[in-house]
């Protein structure tokens, strides 16, 4: 799977998806962030009128969870159809299959990198220094990384299962849904009760977008927590990775 011709092949899918995304927008790069900044704008307006979650920087805190939260839903979302739509390709070349999810997960990584860079240069311009300190650094780079072995490791296992049940693109579509707000990214996970907490424990991206909002948040994510969800992330990755080989040989078949 690793090998000079892997990827070779899949930087230059990621490429080819990056360059058709935004053919012939005129704002081109800048939907990136104007999309997240418009749903911060209203949602952040609903929530911080209904709910009092007492955090500063409200609107921020918000921000830097859909930036993310886009890139993921996103990358998923597309990736798992991705097979079943580029199955003329397939059908008629012989090539690691893999590439043909990874690149629309990479594809939308780079979008979201953009993204985020360019909220780095807005908090340097009204001086967050909170969100520089080392150890906000280290949790967003950490966090970052698990993100993407996450939405890699998912994508593989989802993309591979739509080739034989294709209600698993209209599932994950679903789930996505109700995946946004089970995970803390318009409310810290602070405000939830106790005794519900052991739910939220069990989604292994609350302990990423904790780490990505700390800055804003008061108290940091259990660690115990943090190393089981970082557990089931590798056991994850690890199940679509073996899931995407053992079935890959069929596709052809099935398609």
């Amino acid at each position: 799977m690793l090998n000079k011709h892997f990827f070779e092949l899949l930087l230059a899918l990621t490429q080819k998806e990056i360059k058709a995304r935004y053919k012939n927008a005129i704002l081109g790069f800048l939907w990136i962030f104007i999309n997240p900044l418009v749903q911060m704008l209203v949602m952040g307006f609903v929530f911080s009128l209904i709910f009092r979650f007492g955090i500063k920087n409200y609107y921020l805190f918000l921000f830097t969870g859909l930036l993310p939260w886009n890139f993921f839903s996103l990358a998923l979302t597309k990736a798992t159809s991705r097979i079943v739509w580029d199955r003329n390709l397939i059908k008629k070349s012989n090539f690691p299959r893999e590439v043909i999810p990874l690149s629309m997960v990479l594809s939308h990584f780079f979008h979201f990198c953009i993204s985020w860079l360019m909220l780095i240069a807005f908090l340097l311009f009204t001086r967050q220094w909170e969100f520089f300190n080392l150890s906000s650094i280290c949790n967003q780079l950490s966090a970052i990384l698990l993100l993407l072995t996450f939405t890699c490791g998912l994508s593989l296992l989802t993309s591979s299962l739509d080739v034989f049940y294709r209600d698993i693109n209209f599932i994950v579509q679903a789930i996505i849904l109700v995946w946004f707000y089970v995970t803390p990214i318009i409310y810290p996970l602070q405000s939830i009760p106790s005794a519900y907490l052991p739910i939220f424990y069990l989604n292994p991206l609350s302990g990423i977008f904790t780490m990505l909002q700390q800055p804003f948040l008061d108290q940091p994510f259990p660690l115990p927590v943090l190393i089981a969800q970082i557990s089931l992330i590798g056991i994850i990755t690890v199940l679509g990775i073996y899931v995407f080989k053992k079935q890959s040989r069929y596709f052809t078949d099935w398609l």
